[in-house]
Formats: C-alpha cells, sequence, structure tokens
C-alpha cells in the first residue's frame, strides 16, 4: 500500500512538472513571435526611415539647385543694373555736353542769313528782274562769314539748325563740316545728325544712305548703334521687313548692352518675333 501511494505521488509529481514545462514552452513561443513581429515592424520603420531619407536628400538637392538658380538671376539683374547705370551715365554725359554745346553757340551764335534778291519794278515785257548786283554782294559777306567760322563754332551752328527744326539748314552745315575738316572727331557726329535731319524731312533712302556711309567710315563709332538703329527703323518705314528685321538683330547682336540694342528687341518684338 506504501509503494502504491509513492507511485501515485511521483506521477503526480511527473505531472505537474510536464505542465509547467509545456506553460513555459508556451511562453517562450510567444516571446519568440513577439520578438519577431518587433523586428518585423523594426524593418518596416527602417524603410520607412530610409525612404524619408530619400526623399529629404530629393528636397535638399531641389533646394540647392533653386539657391544656384535665383543666383545666377540675381547676379544677371545685377548686370543688368549696372549696364543700366552706365547707359545712364554715358547718356547724362552726352546731354551735359550737348547743353553746353548749345550754351557756347548761343553765347557766340552768328545768324547766317539766307541769300537775299531784290525785286525791281516790271520791265518792258512787263517781268519783273533781279538786281543780281546786289544779291552778290550779300551773298559774299555771308560766304565768307562761314568759311571763317572755325570747326567747333560751325558744328554748333548746324546742330542749332537742327534742333530749332530747320533740317534742310542743319544738313547743309554738317555737309560743309565734312567738306572743310574731314578728319576731326566729331566726323561721325555730323554724318548721324545728317542722315536724322534727312529723316526728318521724310528722305528715307538719302537717310539709310548717310547712315551706311557712317557705319562703313566709323564701324567703331559711339554712334554706330544708333546709325544701324536708324537704318532697321527706315527700312520698315518703307515697307522693307525683311532689310528692317536684318538691320533690328545686328543691333542686338553686335551692339548689346547698349540702349539701341534693347529698343531693337523691343520693335522686334513688336512684329512678333521673340530675340534674346
Amino acid at each position: 500500500m506504501r509503494n502504491a501511494l509513492i507511485i501515485i505521488v511521483a506521477l503526480s509529481t511527473i505531472a505537474c512538472t510536464g505542465g509547467e514545462d509545456i506553460a513555459l514552452l508556451h511562453r517562450e513561443i510567444t516571446d519568440v513571435q513577439r520578438g519577431v513581429q518587433n523586428l518585423q515592424n523594426s524593418n518596416v520603420d527602417q524603410q520607412d526611415m530610409r525612404q524619408l531619407g530619400d526623399r529629404l536628400q530629393q528636397l535638399t538637392d531641389q533646394n540647392m539647385r533653386s539657391n544656384a538658380d535665383l543666383s545666377t538671376r540675381v547676379q544677371a539683374l545685377q548686370e543688368s543694373i549696372e549696364a543700366l547705370h552706365a547707359s545712364l551715365e554715358l547718356t547724362t554725359r552726352k546731354l551735359q555736353a550737348i547743353t553746353q554745346e548749345l550754351a557756347a553757340a548761343r553765347a557766340h551764335q552768328i545768324t547766317v542769313l539766307p541769300p537775299v534778291t531784290t525785286t525791281v519794278p516790271a520791265g518792258a515785257d512787263g517781268e519783273a528782274t533781279t538786281n543780281t548786283a546786289e544779291t552778290a554782294s550779300i551773298e559774299r559777306p555771308v560766304a565768307a562769314a562761314i568759311d571763317q567760322m572755325p570747326p567747333d563754332r560751325l558744328y554748333r551752328s548746324a546742330y542749332e539748325d537742327y534742333m530749332r527744326g530747320n533740317y534742310d539748314l542743319a544738313a547743309q552745315g554738317f555737309r560743309e563740316y565734312l567738306r572743310r575738316f574731314p578728319e576731326t572727331d566729331l566726323g561721325d557726329n555730323a554724318l548721324y545728325w545728317i542722315g536724322e535731319a534727312y529723316d526728318a524731312q521724310d528722305l528715307n533712302q538719302e537717310a539709310i544712305e548717310v547712315f551706311s556711309q557712317l557705319l562703313e567710315a566709323y564701324p567703331n563709332s559711339d554712334k554706330a548703334a544708333g546709325a544701324q538703329l536708324k537704318k532697321g527703323l527706315l527700312y520698315l518705314k518703307a515697307d522693307d521687313q525683311g532689310q528692317g528685321v536684318v538691320n533690328l538683330q545686328y543691333v542686338v547682336y553686335e551692339h548689346p548692352g547698349t540702349k539701341e540694342a534693347e529698343l531693337a528687341r523691343e520693335k522686334l518684338r513688336s512684329l512678333g518675333l521673340n530675340i534674346r
């Protein structure tokens, strides 16, 4: 009986021990499953972090490119502003020079009168006759006065005629200046104002020829851009759009940064041509 009791206690102990082991095993399996799940979640988080890092790098690169583009645009804008300042300064100097010329011309003005003829009563044939002797006596002092003018005064006199709207007299004065003083520094300017005087009188072809002469004789003149621009505008005025566009494009490409180039570009845009 005692032995049977011992056997029963032993079996109970074994059963209890087996149940505890099984419960412990279940707990370990659950812990492993939880660890696997955590590991999977960790892998997902790492993948999200990698994607987030890649997106952040893309945004950083994009921002750097945008900053570079902005810096380039700011630099271009600064250069444009500097060019405009330079052009404005040059224009200011020219206006000051013109103002000084006009002031000097007013101070030393010599009034050149046109030839005067005297009409006498009708002759026997009923026609009026002209006193040519008196005309010649008036023209000689006027011509002598012009011949005695120094170059600067002759130039100023012609320029004042232009400013007053006496375009024909201005063209004659500048022609006389070129005839008498062909080697001065103002030869290109004289040609330019002759062209402007012709343009003001709607003498398109004559003006184009003068501006062409200026460009051929003085290719490096500060009036070259203006002469080229005027040629383009005059061709357009004469309904020759082909030559007009060619000359305006030449201004843009050969004289960049000048006010004439900007005017040419605006005119081309008005014709439907976008020139960079």
